[in-house]
């Protein structure tokens, strides 16, 4: 093993730890995929009518060094599509900065969870998908969200709606994820020039939402994804919310038709034009992380196994056309990626950014 590849480890084994002082979510995150209790308390009847103000609640469970933790937060809708949709809207967490200080920690706030649509049993399994998505991602880079299964228990602080348990996953804050890569949140990415974007990084994202099946996004108009800025100016895209993807399956889903989709099963590359050097030696790593990540779908049996053998499918098809791409050589992997779609341009994006740069 070379110097250069021994210090490369090293550094990208180092950007998964928390920083010294670690976070609320550290506090809770085991680090594998099992479940942490955690009890909600919050005012029902405002969550279920979707009240769009913050709620006083009060969060317990016993983190990962065996101590009970009891906080007390503000709690609110968010999201978009699925406030609208869900019969339980998801919510984000909202922690007081000067409490997390107080008890020693690093002051980000600011947690998503994301938990069951409605009563369905179908619900439960969606959720778990998408966390799947986020956890491969994680196998393929530690440019990726952290996330943290948890079984939620709502808790009605007023007493008039008995107590429900739901399957769920809370997402690492913003600023937390920056930090962790070395860098800062970019707070307007809209119409970021693509040549600000690191090219590995820009092409290991696409390339992941490609595998997903994941037309809901745009690097142009920095929709569902984060984008961070390391020390040297270049920039880090990260994506998030993936259950409009084939992947997920989501009955509510549709295709994202402006990029030329058809269905949400269809896989269209949405990556800008980069070297061949780059996008081969991104297909090479992804080759090697196969082996985990389908490591990770066999033995996650926190899923139906009717399931768990369609994502198994799901991603297999995908390693097996990215390797036949990768191995012709007489073709620009980009343009492999981007065949059949090649004149499609996603809204908001150059079209110089998107065409092949030839042999």
């Amino acid at each position: 093993m070379t110097f250069t590849r021994t210090l490369t480890i090293l550094l990208l084994s180092l950007l998964t730890l928390p920083l010294s002082a670690g976070s609320v979510f550290d506090l809770m995150f085991t680090g594998d995929d099992e479940a942490v209790a955690i009890r909600l308390e919050v005012p029902m009847d405002s969550v279920m009518n979707k009240v769009n103000t913050k709620q006083d609640a009060r969060l317990r469970f016993v983190d990962v060094a065996g101590r009970e933790q009891n906080w007390e937060l503000n709690v609110s809708l968010r999201g978009k599509f699925r406030r609208q949709r869900c019969e339980y809207a998801p919510l984000k967490l909202d922690f007081g900065k000067k409490d997390l200080r107080n008890a020693g920690l690093e002051d980000w706030d600011k947690y998503k969870l994301v938990s069951t649509c409605s009563s369905d049993p179908m619900a439960k399994d969606l959720v778990i998908k998408e966390y799947l998505a986020y956890r491969i991602y994680n196998v393929l880079t530690p440019q990726s969200f952290r996330v943290q299964r948890v079984l939620i228990t709502y808790v009605d602080a007023n007493g008039n709606y008995p107590e429900r348990t739901e399957e769920g996953f809370i997402i690492e804050d913003v600023d937390e994820m920056a930090a962790r890569l070395g860098g800062k949140e970019v707070e307007n990415a809209l119409g970021l020039p693509a040549e600000v974007f690191n090219s590995t990084a820009e092409v290991t994202h696409a390339l992941t939402q490609y595998l997903f099946s994941n037309g809901d996004f745009s690097m142009p108009l920095a929709r569902n994804l984060k984008v961070v800025e390391l020390p040297n100016g270049e920039m880090i895209p990260v994506g998030y919310d993936f259950d409009f993807s084939g992947w997920v399956g989501a009955p509510y889903a549709s295709p994202t038709s402006e990029i030329g989709q058809q269905s949400i099963y269809q896989r269209i590359y949405q990556g800008y034009a980069q070297s061949d050097n780059t996008m081969r030696k991104v297909a090479d790593h992804f080759r090697e992380r196969r082996r985990e990540v389908m490591g990770l779908l066999a033995d996650f049996y926190y899923l139906n196994s009717e399931d768990r053998a369609v994502l198994q499918r799901f991603a297999a098809r995908f390693f097996k056309e990215l390797n036949q791409m990768n191995n012709n050589d007489a073709v620009l992997l980009y343009d492999q990626l981007r065949d059949g779609v090649a004149e499609m341009i996603p809204p908001g994006g150059e079209a110089g950014n998107f065409q092949s740069m030839g042999k």
